[in-house]
């Protein structure tokens, strides 16, 4: 939840930017069950102790921006790293 002013700063990854062939397989696996390429099932161990499985998605630019679309946010600015897939997304409320 946030105010009318709220700003979300999100981390995220460019997968269609990898060259790597066992990457570019798991993306098609992923099209092919309906998913999102950069959408991985993951769950943490610390020890003993084993989380639940859940859902983590890693978009590109582009497809945060059409996520965004779909809610009442809207993408302001993206700031890429250098010589990296990595980038950062700041996202604001959409304004009535």
């Amino acid at each position: 939840m946030t105010s009318d002013e709220g700003v979300i700063i999100g981390e995220s990854a460019d997968l269609h930017r990898t060259i790597n062939s066992d990457h570019l397989l798991y993306h098609e696996r992923n099209r092919a069950r309906g998913r999102m390429p950069g959408q991985v099932r993951i769950r943490v161990r610390y020890r003993r102790y084993v989380g639940r499985w859940f859902d983590y998605l890693l978009a590109s630019p582009d497809e945060m921006r059409d996520i965004a679309k779909e809610t009442g946010w809207t993408v302001r600015r993206f700031i890429h790293m250098k010589e990296s897939s990595v980038y950062i997304g700041i996202l604001w409320k959409k304004q009535p």
